[in-house]
């Protein structure tokens, strides 16, 4: 297997930053606006966590590395109008199916420790996919055939 260069690796790692932190915006903005303690609000605020978890480790990689990590952008559009549960499922779908997409490309370039930690992620992310009614593929966030 041929590994690209540390800078590619850099720079996915530096892509998949940049969708946690569009990733807490949107789940920060879900929890915000579904029904405090509803079972919808429950899982936003899990998938902020979850969200933000990762962000913290991506940015302490990249920075690890010697790069100086992708801030986060004052606000991010949603792209579907929050009223409810059903929108909600809906922009945390779309949330979840790009995260999938970086982190499997992570998956793709990273060695053994930071394999497994992307690994993890793509797997979380297709969990939480399911959990707001997605449709399970074989490689989650990836187009198939």
């Amino acid at each position: 297997m041929t590994l690209l260069p540390a800078a590619s690796y850099v720079a996915t790692l530096q892509d998949a930053l940049a969708a946690e932190h569009a990733s807490v915006y949107a789940y920060g903005a879900l929890a915000g606006r579904l029904a405090t303690s509803s079972p919808a609000q429950e899982r936003a605020a899990d998938g902020y966590r979850e969200h933000l978890e990762r962000r913290d480790a991506l940015t302490a990689q990249v920075a690890g590395s010697g790069a100086v990590p992708t801030p986060a952008e004052p606000a991010y559009a949603i792209p579907v109008r929050i009223t409810g549960p059903s929108s909600a499922a809906r922009v945390a779908r779309q949330v979840e199916d790009r995260c999938a997409v970086h982190y499997a490309a992570v998956v793709a370039v990273a060695e053994a420790k930071q394999r497994a930690f992307a690994l993890d992620a793509w797997t979380d992310c297709a969990t939480r996919l399911l959990g707001w009614d997605g449709r399970a593929t074989a490689l989650p966030g990836l187009e198939q055939p």
